[in-house]
């Protein structure tokens, strides 16, 4: 990869992903897009294929309507076999009313590495997917899929895969590993919170006690993650970091949301977007400000 490589990462979510969505709007409402590494994980990674596709505020759209959508997000769907977030419902919906642009995908990451986070349900380890326009869809569903809360488990290949957050929830180390020099983080909870043991631990590693390394991954997850915070926000040999995260714990949750809440979470992150741009685009990339915009589909600036 070029030595001047420039990433974008991105954490999920759920429906906190509302405030990447804005951040991501302001990106392309300003013809922001230096990146030629991306990487995000489950709602993030969602986030991160409507903004190389160009599509403004297609995942606000697809967020906000199906936060409200019992089909979607509900009790009752624990009686089947999808679990209580339905992700086939979710691809059905996003085909049929908001659907990924895949030309554009593959005209704006041509020559570009794009990746998406999943967690092996056999190792526990990290995987981290290259999507194509065949299997988009599909490493977007691997990604977003949630032990307890989905069905389980989604097949890409020969492999099981689940939720990347579980393995590595901001792969900035993935970037760095990438050769990337300046990276660009957007964060869906402030970038000083830690997380604290809870019984989704415990849950999650008794229920998969006779695989050790999923036990462990499970039981140490807040561990891991806070470990991650203390190596972002520590200092890097040749490596810059910026962090985009709201200033505090956003009023939507990871699962359930009101549609005030969600618009409100939503302009934070435009206008966060819009500061950060206005502030960092030139110390960012200054060498290819005047051809960022052929790397947006036409459609985007309108």
């Amino acid at each position: 990869m070029h030595k001047d490589n420039i990433g974008l990462v991105i954490q999920g979510g759920s429906l906190r992903s509302i405030f990447t969505a804005g951040v991501l709007d302001a990106f392309i409402a300003m013809d922001f897009n230096p990146f030629n590494y991306y990487c995000g994980v489950s709602g993030g990674a969602m986030c991160l294929s409507y903004y190389l596709s160009g599509q403004y505020r297609d995942t606000f759209k697809v967020i906000r309507q199906l936060s409200q959508d019992d089909k979607f997000l509900g009790i009752r769907n624990l009686l089947f076999e999808e679990g209580y977030l339905n992700l086939s419902y979710l691809e059905e919906y996003t085909t049929k009313h908001f659907p990924l642009n895949l030309d554009n995908l593959k005209n704006t990451t041509s020559e570009k590495t794009v990746e998406i986070v999943a967690t092996d349900l056999e190792s526990g380890d990290s995987v981290y997917l290259q999507p194509n326009p065949n299997n988009w869809l599909q490493c977007l569903k691997a990604s977003a899929t949630l032990p307890f809360l989905t069905r389980g488990f989604c097949q890409v290949g020969d492999r099981k895969l689940m939720d990347g957050g579980w393995s590595d929830p901001i792969p900035v180390k993935r970037a760095i590993e990438n050769n990337v020099k300046k990276i660009v983080v957007i964060m869906t909870l402030p970038e000083d919170h830690r997380l604290s043991w809870t019984y989704l631990n415990l849950f999650g590693s008794l229920w998969h006690m006779n695989n050790d390394a999923l036990s462990k991954r499970f039981s140490d997850d807040h561990i891991n993650y806070n470990n991650v915070i203390e190596f972002l926000n520590s200092e890097h040999c040749d490596v810059e970091v910026f962090k985009i995260a709201p200033p505090e714990i956003i009023k939507s949750g990871a699962y359930s949301a009101s549609v005030q809440d969600l618009d409100n979470d939503y302009r934070l992150g435009v206008e966060m977007g819009v500061n950060f741009v206005m502030k960092h685009r030139e110390q960012i990339s200054p060498a290819i400000l005047h051809s960022v915009r052929q790397d947006y589909p036409k459609q985007a600036s309108a």
